[in-house]
């Protein structure tokens, strides 16, 4: 939005330049393009509004058609309506900004109640439905007489936890509990605008991975076997990931190492501001278009255009770099921190 209304003042200053047109046809020139310019926006917000403004079902719906019910209203109906002059252009998407800097607010809850969001699910009580995941009884970590499953044993959602826990990542999921016929808590992630069904399918193909394993005499001696989770997409715009406890992500242990290096490099030197604060630690993204940008203009290539048009010899070299500033022994260490001892260590390994 922010990039047509910036065209819009383009425009509207070529207009204005024009010492041919009357100040009406200037006006009708800069209503028509601003029109037809945010004519997509507008179905997309009448579309929202629509959606918003049916009857409500959950409390939490109530909440918010009571909030923002009107503002949206007022909203919608003063985007569609041409500004007259190009003082104002940025004004038409504030009274959107104000909406969503006070959702964001409200949206810092740590958790939700289900009553207020899904009152069916907080009154579903015990059911045939199998446990996600768990159709076949398996678990990502059982043994390999799990691949012969007892389909007399099949796990199914007996409730749903009360609280729901939202994360602070950007498309705030959520952390959600279900408690299963046989007494057990089983949580998920669900994740929304985001489509599940590759994931689930490199799931599927980790299980066919691990039969084949499981039928190989010489890898079943050894214990081979790839770990998983299960993957349960609902739609294609949203799903169920399982909830993995006791993990540590293999961004996280690059991060911790970016900043213990900096601090090391910032204390051997001496440097620092005085207050004790360090610089921002590089994200792994400005690290690589920090590299290949300016390969690429080695190679003649001055626009960024699809990573797919990239020369593969720019990328290998890029990829080496990046490789050649990093630990090669940096997850194996984390491993072994973190271990009781090496039976431990090797075990992890595994």
């Amino acid at each position: 939005v922010i990039r047509r209304i910036n065209v819009l003042k383009e425009e509207v200053s070529r207009v204005a330049e024009n010492a041919t047109l009357s100040l009406s046809e200037k006006t009708k020139i800069n209503a028509a393009k601003y029109s037809a310019m945010m004519a997509p926006i507008a179905v997309a917000l009448e579309r929202r509004l629509a959606s918003t403004s049916r009857k409500p079902e959950t409390a939490h719906e109530t909440w918010f058609q009571n909030e923002y019910g009107e503002q949206l209203k007022s909203a919608v109906s003063a985007f569609k309506v041409p500004p007259t002059s190009a003082a104002v252009l940025a004004d038409v998407w504030r009274p959107f900004d104000a909406i969503a800097a006070s959702l964001a607010t409200h949206q810092r809850k740590p958790t939700i109640t289900l009553s207020d969001v899904a009152p069916q699910m907080a009154h579903f009580s015990a059911s045939d439905v199998p446990m996600p995941g768990l159709e076949k009884n398996v678990t990502p970590y059982e043994s390999f007489e799990s691949f012969c499953p007892d389909l007399q044993g099949i796990i199914t959602i007996s409730s749903f936890c009360e609280q729901v826990v939202i994360l602070s990542t950007k498309t705030k999921p959520k952390k959600l509990g279900i408690v299963g016929s046989d007494g057990k808590k089983y949580t998920y992630l669900l994740k929304g605008r985001e489509d599940l069904r590759l994931d689930a399918r490199i799931m599927q193909f980790l299980q066919a991975v691990n039969s084949l394993l499981y039928s190989c005499k010489d890898a079943r001696s050894r214990s081979l076997f790839v770990r998983h989770y299960s993957v349960t997409p609902i739609s294609g715009r949203a799903g169920l990931i399982q909830w993995v406890d006791n993990v540590i992500s293999i961004y996280s242990v690059f991060k911790s190492w970016q900043s213990h290096m900096q601090v090391g490099q910032v204390s051997a030197s001496g440097a620092g501001n005085g207050n004790g604060a360090h610089p921002p630690v590089p994200r792994p993204s400005d690290m690589f278009y920090g590299k290949i940008i300016p390969a690429l203009k080695e190679k003649g290539i001055r626009k960024v255009i699809s990573r797919r048009d990239w020369p593969h010899e720019v990328k290998r070299k890029v990829l080496l770099e990046l490789m050649k500033e990093v630990p090669r022994q940096l997850l194996h260490r984390e491993i072994w921190c973190s271990s009781e001892g090496f039976k431990s260590f090797n075990t992890k390994l595994m």
